[in-house]
């Protein structure tokens, strides 16, 4: 998912897909749904399946696209092997012309050119199309400034949320052992006040003049970790970095005035309503969070997924679906039964996007569950 980008054919769309996803996708299939003005308004990607697996890949992902329908469809593979998307693609493309999408292009890349699985004229030599270099296309540009740039493949994706080894080591030394009893998730005052004292750390303002930031140290980190064992608090926060993702009336009215007394704001920090994807300073927000999941050990599980499962929030107001799944994924491999990586790995897998949940209001939307699971 992602902002509108202007795409003029084909090529230029092969050129920007990688930006859009946030890494350079193998052995893949991806639909891209354009809007009425051909921009790119949605983007699903899917790994190649088995034969006998196509019909249900075919299913999961026609639920999301017709929900963001708007225009035409385009279907992209990516192969190292020839042929090898040709099964899904074509399932594909039977399934959403039989739907009544219009299927404007299908395309295989492979070893830098574009080649075509059901177009034999001369714009599809068998040969293949060489793809223009990324620097050459205006849209590539576009989202260079705005701070994207493709990591070279999903596994680099995986180690954003990965613990670094020594720096997991330092604040796992510092995190106390959960309590045996985990009815009670709810904090003492002081404890709220020195985790909240803790995230005004990890989450100062940039320095204004560019200089390099201080990273808290490992006891400071570890207190902004153990914070989030309090629901009422973990679900703030949440709020606070991703406004609009849980409605400020479903949240700890205490809690809230806590962080408004001692959290920055900067980067639509603490609007409580839902900010642009465009914000300044956004993306530089998402990397802290990422870096606090990799200085969390796995021998701490609860708390890992409560810090891959807040970055994951972020990174799906974002629109960077590559970064919320790797932060789920860590999230439900370390603890399988934290309840809200559960609920988000389902939202962020229909291709639901916060602001089309937020928009139904309410306390039975989806957003307020989010806010209400421990």
């Amino acid at each position: 998912m992602s902002d509108t980008t202007t795409v003029h054919g084909p090529d230029e769309l092969l050129a920007v897909l990688p930006y859009q996803l946030g890494y350079h996708p193998t052995r893949s299939v991806v639909a891209v749904a354009l809007d009425h003005r051909r921009r790119v308004h949605f983007v699903a990607r899917v790994d190649l399946p088995p034969e006998d697996h196509v019909g249900d890949t075919v299913e999961a992902v026609l639920g999301p696209l017709r929900r963001e329908l708007a225009g035409p469809v385009l279907l992209v593979g990516y192969e190292d092997e020839a042929h090898a998307c040709d099964p899904l693609l074509l399932a594909l493309l039977e399934a959403l012309e039989s739907h009544g999408a219009e299927v404007a292009d299908v395309a295989v890349v492979r070893g830098g050119r574009r080649y075509s699985p059901v177009c034999e004229r001369a714009c599809c030599p068998r040969e293949g199309v060489v793809l223009p270099a990324p620097h050459a296309v205006p849209a590539v540009a576009e989202l260079v400034a705005r701070g994207l740039a493709p990591l070279p493949d999903r596994a680099a994706v995986d180690g954003l949320v990965a613990p670094d080894a020594e720096r997991a080591s330092a604040v796992g030394a510092w995190l106390p052992l959960p309590a045996l009893d985990r009815r009670s998730r709810r904090g003492s005052a002081r404890v709220r006040r020195e985790a909240v004292r803790a995230w005004a750390l990890v989450l100062a303002r940039p320095d204004a003049v560019g200089r390099p930031r201080l990273e808290p140290p490992p006891e400071v980190l570890a207190r902004a970790v153990e914070g989030l064992r309090d629901i009422g608090l973990r679900d703030a926060l949440i709020a606070w970095v991703a406004p609009g993702v849980v409605p400020r009336g479903l949240l700890d009215a205490v809690v809230v005035a806590l962080l408004e007394r001692h959290l920055p704001r900067w980067a639509g920090m603490g609007s409580w309503v839902h900010v642009p994807r465009g914000t300044e300073g956004r993306h530089e927000l998402l990397e802290r969070l990422l870096a606090l999941a990799r200085a969390v050990p796995d021998d701490r599980p609860d708390d890992a997924a409560a810090v891959c499962t807040t970055a994951a929030q972020l990174a799906w107001q974002l629109g960077d679906g590559a970064v919320a799944r790797a932060a789920l994924e860590r999230a439900l491999r370390v603890e399988p039964g934290y309840r809200l990586a559960q609920l988000l790995s389902g939202v962020v897998e229909h291709g639901l996007r916060p602001e089309t949940l937020t928009r139904a209001g309410g306390d039975a939307t989806v957003a307020g569950r989010l806010g209400r699971a421990g």
